[in-house]
């Protein structure tokens, strides 16, 4: 068995007065509730970072927390983070910790983990403009297959008007992937998304939702939301 914890919108940020800005408190609690169940590996489905400017001190808190993490964490850059030319996740040392891999530094599409039967497909942001939130789907080459994406999602009967958003996902995308699970980003609430063909998952962010998702792959698939140990 393969056992996940799903978060995304953590929006590690300069903590400030007002409350609202926290700092690092929710990579955290997400790292904190990870060790708590187990989890084989970690996975931040974008918006880690509230934006390219949060400063240094701050990004050497990230890395520090990250560097002692203990497992693997895969991370897909978002529309708050995406890769930039100097991209905060280079800013942060991220790109050079073994066990911090990134979607667009460490693997353009996909990132295997043998021992755990599993690859990890997701497509990262790389402006802050629209963009399709998948690839194209790929053959299966594992016991399972876990999709992340970060991005909007719509069902049929809402897509006339919400069309005018950015990043969105619809049913036939979610479904096309053929993943066993799939780790979506962009909203803060935790919900999930289509039609039931795949089993897609929001996992909201940390702070607004107060849970992670945690994804147990085996014989069955199961999905728990698991409150964050904030302290």
């Amino acid at each position: 068995m393969a056992v996940l914890v799903h978060s995304s919108d953590i929006h590690v940020d300069d903590a400030g007065a007002d409350g609202y800005h926290s700092g690092n408190r929710g990579l955290r609690g997400v790292l904190r509730t990870a060790a708590d169940v187990g989890a084989d590996l970690v996975l931040l489905a974008g918006d880690t970072f509230d934006n390219p400017r949060v400063s240094d001190a701050v990004l050497r808190e990230t890395a520090a927390l990250l560097e002692g993490a203990g497992r693997p964490v895969v991370m897909l850059p978002g529309n708050h983070d995406p890769l930039l030319e100097r991209c905060i996740f280079r800013r942060a040392g991220l790109d050079a910790m073994a066990h911090v891999r990134i979607f667009g530094i460490d693997a353009e599409d996909v990132m295997a983990f043998a021992a755990l039967g599993l690859e990890i497909s997701g497509k990262p942001h790389r402006s802050f403009e629209n963009m399709v939130p998948f690839h194209p789907p790929r053959p299966r080459r594992a016991r399972f297959h876990v999709v992340m994406a970060h991005g909007h999602y719509v069902p049929p009967q809402d897509w006339a008007d919400q069309a005018h958003r950015s990043w969105l996902i619809s049913d036939a995308a979610l479904a096309e992937t053929g993943a066993d699970y799939i780790a979506l980003g962009h909203w803060d609430r935790a919900t999930q998304a289509g039609d039931g063909r795949v089993a897609a998952y929001y996992s909201g962010s940390p702070k607004l939702a107060g849970t992670v998702n945690v994804v147990r792959l085996g014989q069955q698939m199961e999905v728990e939301r698991v409150a964050v140990r904030w302290e």
